[in-house]
């Protein structure tokens, strides 16, 4: 043991004894390591009795093996540890016992004056001067610890929800290439020119975004991020002080360096944060440091290529990203193979809790409100397991709750609900075709899709292989169709992606589109191979590779797979336990065991490494076997939305 780490030890031995490091508590209780409270001193020792003011403080002296113990308050600062732990020692960063430690991305704004009517001002310089796609996103204000909807129009919704906002119809209409026109009757003239400000294009499965150029009122110019015409019609439009004409709004003026702001209450603004920095802690080239049971705030966490072993557990976050641009990804983040149409990606690659490298771990943890990703995978080996995933992708990329690059990840457990897009996506973009030995199961995925179409809950495009790994035991039920074409999809293998194994899936409650399907595969590229699920409705199984056994299905007519046999198709009862009610809005959840006069028992046919530990003759149809544990999807995590 070093001398510091010996100087960190305290024991209890009939009274405190203290070693000039580190602190204890009566009763025999030992911790080792370094303390920081927001009353404390960089210039003290970091001892329990007088610890460090600031994180950073800790992080630049702590050692491998060591603990950085922190104590209730909320820490404005971002952290960067000055070395890496080792497997057998790792460098711990936790709140102290259960008291609530806050890491905030934010600033206090105090100073406010009037402006006219219920709107205030104050002088602040805030990260970006207009909108910018490089170090932050975007500006954030928030009061009160909710995020406030920038001036815009049409405004948000009375309940600033930013996965149901109001849009206009009527649409963005390409001119060639990037220029496009934006007509809808309701636009209006503004007296500072509309020039300059932005708009937000929901489009057939994305969005684009773009700049205001000229015209007028009811039919304005704009150049798009990309030349991409996939027949834009729900449109927003933000980026002019003229807007700002509801309570929540704000509107940032760069070249004043003065916030407005019409507060919620119509009071003089109060309890009002600015986002000013984007991470809590930066862990780029750095491995064995465990973050756990800490909150974040407007902020998120970041490792690199290089960093291996990061186990991130028991955190809270909240609004860990934020943009309002969709500038196409740069051409040295295409693999081999992707399109031309980059933008689809863009900031998939760079929001959310980003674990890079290889053998990083998130658990037991809350992410509340994200622009795009909940979590980012690349690299290899990572788990994302018991973990609640909630309101993320309101800006509608291929960001994901999960977005997963590379190989080897296991995606488990996890609770994922409203997200504009997919739940669960791999998308060649910036990922690739190389999907191998992903581990997809025991998700609970609903509320997807709610602002975008053609889409699914698990999502992999293009020609991606998915050898070795496979999609089971999740549930995915309740999205309401965005639009009414195309619809959205359970499990969606798009674009000829292969190699797939999918079972004991149970899908159910896709609402809102004749178009809707429960599962798309097939592809001449490789095998897919669909085993013991339960969809009630719809599915898309149609190709030569495809093998689709001991599944319940809605309709025969679903089913174009070569090698297809033992399903049962369920135009008549299956005999379920129980039944969704969603005519009835009923919040019980269905229960899709069987009944024992269920036709669908003892029917199947035994599948090596599927139908494992099956009861009776033969093995049963569906996702649950008559008469054994019936196994549930999701986190163990309870959430509502003041858990933060």
């Amino acid at each position: 043991m070093s001398i510091e780490k010996l100087k960190a030890v305290i024991i209890f031995v009939g009274a405190i004894v203290s070693l000039g490091m580190s602190g204890c508590e009566a009763g025999g209780y030992e911790l080792e390591g370094y303390f920081v409270s927001s009353q404390g001193s960089d210039d003290n020792p970091g001892t329990i009795k007088q610890p460090f003011k600031t994180i950073q403080k800790c992080a630049d002296v702590v050692e491998p093996g060591s603990t950085c113990w922190i104590r209730k308050g909320t820490y404005r600062e971002k952290v960067r540890p000055q070395t890496s732990g080792t497997e057998s020692e790792p460098i711990t960063f936790a709140a102290y016992k259960e008291e609530q430690v806050t890491i905030s991305g934010t600033e206090l704004v105090t100073d406010w004056s009037k402006d006219r009517d219920a709107i205030y001002r104050a002088r602040i310089e805030l990260p970006v001067d207009g909108y910018s796609d490089t170090g932050f996103f975007a500006n954030q204000i928030f009061v009160g610890g909710k995020m406030m909807p920038e001036a815009r129009f049409p405004n948000l919704n009375p309940e600033q929800d930013f996965l149901r906002p109001n849009l206009l119809g009527g649409g963005i209409k390409s001119l060639g290439g990037t220029a496009a026109t934006i007509e809808n009757e309701a636009v209006p003239e503004l007296t500072e020119g509309w020039k300059g400000g932005r708009v937000w294009a929901n489009e057939w499965y994305t969005t684009r975004t773009g700049e205001i150029t000229g015209g007028t009122a009811k039919q304005l110019l704009a150049t798009m991020t990309a030349a991409w015409d996939r027949g834009a019609y729900w449109f927003y439009l933000f980026g002019k002080q003229e807007l700002l004409d509801d309570r929540g709004e704000w509107f940032y003026n760069g070249d004043k360096q003065e916030v407005y702001l019409w507060s919620p209450d119509n009071q003089a603004p109060k309890n009002v944060e600015v986002k000013q920095r984007n991470l809590a802690f930066d862990l780029s080239d750095r491995s064995y440091i465990t973050v756990r049971n800490l909150n974040l705030f407007a902020n998120t966490i970041t490792t690199s290529d290089r960093s291996s072993g990061v186990i991130i557990d028991g955190v809270r976050a909240k609004y860990v990203s934020h943009h309002m641009t969709l500038p196409p990804v740069p051409e040295s983040e295409k693999p081999y193979e992707a399109d031309d149409a980059m933008f689809l990606a863009a900031h998939a690659h760079d929001t959310g809790i980003q674990l890079r490298g290889n053998d990083n771990v998130l658990k037991n943890s809350v992410i509340d409100w994200s622009s795009g990703n909940g979590v980012l995978l690349e690299g290899n080996n990572h788990q994302v397991t018991n973990n609640i995933i909630v309101n993320t992708n309101y800006q509608v990329t291929y960001a994901a709750p999960v977005r997963v690059n590379g190989n080897g990840h296991q995606i488990s457990h996890n609770t994922i609900k409203r997200t504009g897009r997919d739940g669960i996506n791999f998308d060649w973009h910036t990922a690739g075709t190389d999907g191998r030995n992903l581990e997809i199961s025991y998700n609970d995925i609903s509320e997807f899709g709610m602002l975008s179409t053609d889409l699914g809950a698990i999502y992999a495009c293009c020609h991606v292989n998915l050898a070795g790994g496979s999609i089971h035991h999740n549930w995915i039920h309740d999205a309401q169709s965005f639009s009414p074409f195309w619809g959205t999809r359970g499990i969606y293998l798009d674009l000829e992606t292969f190699n797939s194994t999918v079972h004991h899936n149970v899908v159910w409650n896709l609402n809102g589109s004749d178009h809707n399907l429960g599962i798309v595969a097939g592809s001449p590229r490789g095998d897919d191979r669909v085993f013991n699920n339960t969809f009630l409705g719809k599915v898309l199984l149609d190709g030569e590779n495809i093998e689709a056994r001991n599944n319940i299905f809605a309709t025969a007519a679903s089913i174009g797979a070569k090698s297809a046999s033992h399903n049962l198709f369920i135009d008549t009862d299956a005999k379920f336990t129980r039944l969704p009610q969603a005519e009835t809005k009923s919040a019980t959840t269905p229960d899709f065991t069987l009944q024992k006069d269920s036709p669908a028992i003892d029917v199947g046919i035994e599948i090596p490494e599927i139908t494992v530990d099956f009861k009776g003759k033969s093995p049963d149809l569906g996702a649950y076997e008559y008469n054994s544990p019936a196994w549930k999807a999701g986190s163990s995590l309870k959430y509502t939305e003041n858990n933060y």
